[in-house]
């Protein structure tokens, strides 16, 4: 009885490292910039990933999905509002599971991120931050805050024509397909 206790907390053991192992270290640098810093600031670096990712799909190995829009600044002429918002790119950036929209992130306004290389999406939902680096043409990074350490807090996304269908359940076949018939 003692060797199977210990035998199955040894595999317990190897079993959560494995999982620890899973998740890999991300190497990253954080850099000081003013908490008051404008799209403008980083205007060419923005607008050259706005070229590349607006309107295309992208998705992870799981399925998650993310499709940019730009939009107009509304507040570009206004006299009081305050120089972030007024000197902002903003965008709606759509999250899909599959093909289906799971979240929202509108009104999103852009800025160099404190994350070296990334580019910090901020909603009008405060803690909604999303944090995005153009690997190359086909790869998007994206991590869930400037300081995530962990690949868990990261998704690789790459360009894709057409968001994958969502599998159908076993619940939702009809008796055809379930193999009844």
């Amino acid at each position: 009885m003692k060797k199977h206790v210990v035998a199955l907390g040894i595999a317990l053991c190897l079993a959560s490292g494995g999982a620890f192992a899973a998740s890999k270290k991300l190497d990253f640098e954080i850099q000081d910039l003013p908490i008051d810093r404008t799209s403008m600031e980083y205007g060419a670096q923005i607008q050259a990933f706005s070229a590349k990712v607006v309107g295309r799909k992208w998705v992870s190995e799981d399925n998650i999905g993310f499709v940019f829009y730009e939009i107009n600044n509304p507040y570009r002429i206004e006299k009081n509002t305050s120089r972030v918002i007024k000197d902002g790119y903003f965008f709606n950036i759509h999250k899909y599971m599959y093909d289906r929209v799971v979240l929202e992130y509108e009104f999103s306004n852009s800025r160099q991120s404190r994350r070296v290389g990334f580019i910090e999406f901020e909603s009008r939902n405060p803690g909604s931050s999303v944090y995005f680096r153009l690997v190359d043409d086909n790869t998007l990074e994206m991590v869930t805050s400037d300081m995530a350490s962990s690949s868990s807090q990261q998704i690789i996304l790459k360009k894709v024509d057409d968001f994958p269908k969502q599998p159908k359940d076993a619940e939702s076949l009809d008796d055809k397909e379930s193999g009844w018939f």
